[in-house]
């Protein structure tokens, strides 16, 4: 069966990337049926029919489970996956890829006692397999038994995710044994890697606090807040409750005060701050190893969440909650993996979890309503959002959300109402507040309502000069409407230089040069963007006209052509058939006003 399964991944693999689900799916039969003959020692023979001539349905085989796996995996289903590889685990229980694969997905899927299981059978026959001697190691450390866990920790391979990972969880059973120095020695070992340093310092300064070394938790703390770890919300509210806990107050309230500037809706560091004030305590962190381990799962689980990390990152989280079932983080961090995979009625359902109590709640309500979005409840996102707006008349988080929402299904002239009530809300707008201005200048200017958008476009401009994605609209707008094409271009130019790579900022640049009637220069950028978004029906289109100015009459017609082969909108078709028939008519003269001011307020 294994060496069965090495050569029917070798086949699937190019498959996999040429085909669509229903293509693979039937792939699978075909080749389950190929392999079946390859089979006979671990599949059953299908049984005579009775029925004259019939043949009975043959039953599954190993194979058949183990390509179902793969394409479920594939698609992102995990929870399908894990239970097609059990079924072919079941078959072929001693086969080492099939045993790790389903102890992994096992684990991502939450189910931690198969997952335990399988990690004992696992290690039976490979002693350092890494994720299997985790397994254990998280359940010895969730029973107190902290020389198994070490036992385990350091017979397992120091390969990939465990080299971060080792260091810290051993880190921390030394800090469960009393073993102060010889914790900071071991978490030590992280220098050697600089993408390592905040999970090292930040470590150092938890297991300091745990073990009562107030001196060394500062200045680790003090060394974490000296890289980007300082963005981080756990980072900022242990280190403030430590600062509280050591008798300054004040600097504890300071720092809360600072994060509050960049971000000044964090629920869990305005809540924080709230107590202090009303002189409360702020308790320790981390009671227990189990807490720390949970914390080191939590801090690698976000740090890689958004790397193509999504799959571990939810291991991550659930070895956290096994830890610690009341760490609403990690069921944050549960949830937006889930998310990031489109399994939203899954992430709806975790988000649900988060009590109201928790600081988190109100933005688990907003994610919730994004999810439902995704879905297509629209108006029951909606319902909910101004449920939401209501219950909370100064803040602003949910009428944001549903703006955007608005704006996403283009119901604009709604979109642009909820964006001015939130404006309202704010009263004085501040330069952190340009992309709401940016947002509901395309809501106006997608209700034609011009003169407005244009304002605001330029309101935003004002407070972020080189924002790119402004000037790009701005710029772009200006073009289209034949004003202010000399300053316009300027504008987007600079987009261009912020953003080389980017298709559409690229097709807007390509699109001035085409409008001030410098036809190669167009043709020259407008080639790029498609090569940068080969896919979009507008800059393919965009290029069949440069192509047709520059006198490359045929290739015009092909791009027009695949212009509308790609999804070209219904309404956009007719014209672009015309140009196929009769081509482009005279230009259009450049208007007086291109390189002065706006005639429409600019």
């Amino acid at each position: 069966m294994g060496r069965i399964i090495q050569i029917c991944s070798r086949i699937y693999r190019p498959l996999a990337r040429a085909m669509k689900l229903s293509a693979l799916l039937t792939a699978t039969v075909v080749l389950t049926t190929v392999a079946r003959p390859m089979l006979s020692g671990c599949t059953s023979a299908a049984p005579e029919s009775d029925s004259a001539g019939m043949a009975a349905a043959p039953k599954p085989s190993p194979l058949g489970h183990y390509l179902s796996a793969r394409v479920a995996s594939d698609q992102m289903d995990s929870s399908r996956a894990a239970d097609f590889y059990d079924i072919a685990l079941a078959a072929s229980p001693n086969n080492q890829v099939l045993l790790h694969r389903t102890m992994v997905l096992m684990l991502a899927e939450g189910r931690m006692q198969q997952a335990l299981d399988l990690a004992k059978r696992r290690v039976a026959e490979k002693g350092d397999a890494a994720m299997a001697r985790l397994v254990l190691a998280v359940n010895a450390i969730q029973s107190g038994d902290f020389a198994s866990a070490r036992r385990h920790l350091k017979k397992s391979s120091r390969k990939s995710y465990m080299a971060l990972l080792q260091p810290m969880l051993l880190a921390w059973v030394d800090a469960g044994d009393n073993q102060y120095d010889s914790a900071i020695e071991t978490i030590g070992e992280l220098r050697s890697r600089a993408a390592f340093t905040p999970f090292r310092s930040y470590h150092t300064a938890l297991i300091s606090d745990f073990a009562g070394h107030e001196a060394a938790a500062a200045v680790a703390f003090k060394e974490t807040l000296k890289s980007e770890a300082r963005r981080v919300t756990r980072v900022t509210l242990n280190y403030g409750g430590f600062l509280s806990r050591s008798g300054h107050q004040d600097e504890a309230l300071a720092l809360f005060d600072g994060f509050l500037e960049r971000l000044p809706s964090n629920p869990v560091i305005g809540r924080a701050r709230d107590k202090l004030h009303r002189g409360e305590t702020l308790w320790p962190p981390m009671t227990s190893v189990a807490d720390g381990v949970a914390e080191a799962f939590l801090s690698a689980g976000f740090a890689i969440a958004g790397a193509r990390g999504g799959e571990t990152a939810r291991i991550y989280a659930h070895l956290a909650l096994f830890l610690r079932p009341d760490l609403i983080s990690a069921r944050m961090l549960l949830a937006e993996v889930l998310e990031s995979v489109e399994r939203f009625e899954e992430a709806i359902a975790v988000y649900k979890q988060v009590p109201k109590t928790s600081p988190f709640h109100w933005n688990a309500r907003i994610r919730t309503a994004a999810n439902m979005n995704s879905l297509d409840r629209i108006e029951e996102t909606v319902g909910l959002l101004r449920g939401m707006a209501k219950e909370r008349p100064k803040d602003t988080s949910a009428l944001i959300t549903a703006a955007r929402i608005l704006r996403s299904q283009e119901r604009f002239e709604e979109a642009v109402a909820a964006y001015g009530e939130v404006l309202d809300r704010l009263g004085t707008v501040q330069e952190r507040h340009w992309s709401l201005l940016y947002e509901r200048g395309i809501a106006l200017e997608r209700s034609k309502r011009w003169k407005a958008a244009e304002a605001d476009f330029l309101q935003a401009l004002d407070f972020r000069p080189e924002e790119a994605s402004v000037l790009n609209y701005l710029g772009y707008s200006w073009i289209d409407q034949g004003i202010n094409l000399d300053r316009a271009r300027k504008m987007i130019e600079r987009a261009v230089s912020k953003r080389p790579n980017d298709g559409y900022v690229v097709d807007s640049l390509g699109w001035a040069f085409f409008r001030l009637g410098e036809y190669d220069k167009a043709v020259q950028y407008l080639e790029r963007a498609v090569e940068l978004r080969p896919q979009d029906p507008i800059i393919n289109d965009h290029l069949g006209d440069a192509y047709w100015r520059a006198g490359r009459k045929l290739e015009a017609r092909f791009q027009w052509s695949h212009a509308i082969d790609l999804g070209a909108e219904e309404k956009l078709i007719p014209a672009i058939q015309a140009k196929q028939r009769d081509g482009l008519g005279p230009p259009e003269p450049v208007r007086k006003n291109a390189g002065g001011k706006s005639g429409s307020g600019g």
